[in-house]
């Protein structure tokens, strides 16, 4: 696994939990950690390590800037996929992004028929955390 991923660990368990808590993904987490993402990979691939940083976190502002600007999601959702992008740049961040969506569903459905069985309801999960399980399970699936 490349050394930028052991990096991004502890950024995802940050902004999770940040999320969790907060239902924000802050800016003192995430400029750092884009910062850190785009020296390490220039420093360790080069020119093309931070090439490939920047396309990542392109694309994974294309990926996320139209559910904001209607709404559906925060700014720090949109630059938290931006710096996954910028760790492991197109792959990671187009899988991070597609098995985000899929477990973000699987965990809405969960929150359905919570809701509908409690008195207690939950009114909205914060996306930060679908992302980094994408995430995860990307690197599981791909490096073990």
């Amino acid at each position: 696994m490349p050394a930028t991923l052991y990096i991004l660990l502890p950024v995802l368990c940050a902004a999770s939990l940040s999320d969790w808590k907060h239902r924000k993904i802050s800016n003192s987490l995430l400029l750092p950690s884009f910062m850190i993402a785009l020296l390490v990979n220039f420093f360790t691939f080069g020119i093309n390590g931070l090439l490939s940083s920047l396309l990542g976190a392109s694309v994974g502002f294309a990926l996320l800037i139209v559910p904001y600007l209607f709404g559906g999601i925060g700014a720090g959702d949109v630059k938290y996929l931006m710096v996954i992008g910028s760790f492991g740049g197109l792959q990671l961040v187009i899988y991070s992004f597609l098995l985000g969506a899929i477990t973000g569903g699987i965990i809405s459905t969960g929150i359905l028929i919570y809701n509908l069985k409690s008195k207690n309801k939950i009114h909205a999960l914060p996306y930060g955390i679908p992302l980094s399980l994408g995430t995860v399970i990307y690197l599981v699936l791909q490096y073990l």
